[in-house]
């Protein structure tokens, strides 16, 4: 079961955080802001590190936008494909239950991933997921930001083409506030 916090996120990010506060001006008194009153380039030094996922739940949860700095983290740039397939059957029920409760519940998610890269330096990402709504009140896009929490001890090229380097989400945490 999901744990829900009923305040506002605390991020230790602070570029997370002016996301947050960005998001928070943009919706106002609703549970969350129209998608058509947030515009990328309104957060230019976000842009790097945004994801927006078009979900059609249960079955997908397209990647609509993949940020630049993301795809060379990664080493391929992950536009349009199916944020589901992405993960093996043993991950792949955790980043469902994320994007249904974000999309479901207008909840903004928040979660810390632990990578590795091929060299075998490990980082730390904060990833926090905000909802955007459509004029009748359902969730048409979800809202990712990534950045790492941890010092990198080596230049990352390429995370090895593979989110196999990525383990399992961990303090994963709901707000709705």
């Amino acid at each position: 079961m999901a744990d829900i916090v009923p305040h506002r996120p605390v991020l230790k990010r602070p570029e997370n955080s002016a996301l947050l506060a960005h998001w928070d001006a943009l919706r106002g008194d609703a549970v969350a802001p129209q998608r058509s009153s947030f515009h990328p380039m309104d957060v230019p030094r976000h842009l790097p590190r945004l994801i927006m996922l078009e979900p059609d739940l249960p079955a997908k949860a397209d990647i609509r936008i993949f940020g630049t700095e993301l795809a060379h983290r990664l080493g391929y740039d992950l536009t349009g494909q199916d944020m589901f397939d992405l993960y093996d059957s043993d991950r792949v029920h955790v980043v469902r239950e994320l994007v249904t409760l974000v999309a479901e519940q207008h909840l903004v998610a928040v979660g810390y991933t632990d990578w590795t890269t091929p060299a075998g330096h490990v980082f730390t990402t904060e990833n926090v997921w905000f909802p955007l709504i459509c004029e009748d009140g359902k969730v048409t896009r979800l809202l990712g930001s990534l950045w790492e929490m941890t010092a990198i001890d080596a230049d990352i090229v390429s995370l090895g083409d593979s989110l196999d380097k990525a383990e399992n989400l961990s303090d994963r945490k709901f707000y709705q506030f």
